[in-house]
């Protein structure tokens, strides 16, 4: 039962990847019109969710927001086990198109599991870091990565909002005020005869899942939305999402005795001038291809210059996505 718990657990860190669900199709119609930067049609106010963090400083100009999501899974019975995954993610984005990302995240596995990143965008250059190592240069990032990173950050509230689907119900709430701005508030909670969320369709000839994998699968696609509430907060001028509070929890459809929660709390803390800018990290260390030891090793065996002939391969993150 642990290993269930365990890989339930880490949808904390994985939640930017949840499967597509019926409700994602309103929601991708909305979101389309909403990052077109007209004016924003309060009638489907969860197309602010998919706004990204480019169109958002467009609307609002420079801001700093910051999410943090917990999940618990647990089975019911006595000294049933019980798994906790923390996650918290702070964006800081500048109007000019900079922006400065990190990322933590505790799975609940104990001392030692915790792992994190931290991505700044500045000048053109992508900079990177994985949690406490030193700052470097990634430059044929080209910002694509940089982009992709940031916004599985900042758009963890459309991600959690997509594990309901069309359960996930939202009301207009009246008015109010958030860093001096006025904002309009929806309400969130359980649709009323909300049917599961459909699996999401697996591709043709994809290879068979590993076990982790299989686990993490029968989670997404068994999971059965028992309880939603929230609120949504849009700002009143242009529709860009100023603070989302949801909280849920989900049955499994083949394991009646599993139960996951989730919090989430996800706010923009500062704008405008209050917003520091954002600027390349003081000594970042410039991108290496091969550890310094091997590029040794190469070089007193006679190999270097044979080595260096041959096409230089990218990073990953250079290759073409499947």
């Amino acid at each position: 039962m642990r290993p269930f718990l365990l890989t339930a657990a880490l949808l904390a860190a994985a939640c930017s990847r949840a499967p597509e669900g019926d409700g994602d199709a309103r929601l991708a119609a909305a979101a389309e019109g909403a990052a077109a930067d007209g004016p924003f049609d309060f009638s489907t106010p969860e197309a602010a969710l998919a706004l990204d963090g480019d169109a958002v400083a467009r609307r609002l100009g420079s801001f700093e927001s910051v999410v943090a999501v917990e999940w618990t899974v647990a089975l019911s019975g006595e000294e049933a086990p019980r798994v906790r995954a923390v996650e918290r993610h702070r964006v800081r984005q500048s109007a000019t198109g900079e922006f400065d990302v990190s990322a933590e995240v505790d799975p609940g596995l104990g001392p030692g599991s915790q792992t994190g990143r931290d991505v700044i965008f500045a000048r053109g250059m992508t900079y990177g870091r994985a949690r406490g190592a030193p700052w470097r240069e990634r430059p044929t990032d080209r910002g694509r990565d940089a982009h992709r990173y940031r916004d599985e950050s900042f758009r963890i509230p459309l991600s959690v909002a997509r594990l309901f689907g069309g359960a996930l119900a939202v009301a207009p709430a009246g008015d109010a005020t958030v860093l001096g701005r006025p904002a309009r508030r929806f309400l969130l909670s359980l649709a009323r005869d909300a049917a599961a969320p459909a699996p999401a369709p697996r591709p043709a000839g994809a290879p068979e899942p590993d076990e982790d994998t299989r686990r993490r699968l029968r989670f997404l696609d068994g999971r059965v939305p028992a309880s939603a509430s929230g609120e949504l907060l849009l700002d009143a001028a242009t529709g860009a999402p100023l603070r989302v509070k949801l909280s849920g929890a989900f049955a499994v459809k083949d394991d009646p005795r599993a139960r996951a929660t989730v919090e989430l709390l996800a706010q923009v803390r500062a704008l405008g001038g209050e917003v520091a800018a954002v600027a390349p990290p003081p000594g970042a260390l410039p991108d290496e291809r091969k550890a310094a030891g091997v590029a040794g090793a190469l070089d007193a065996a006679g190999l270097r210059k044979r080595e260096e002939a041959k096409p230089a391969r990218g990073e990953p993150a250079d290759e073409p996505e499947e």
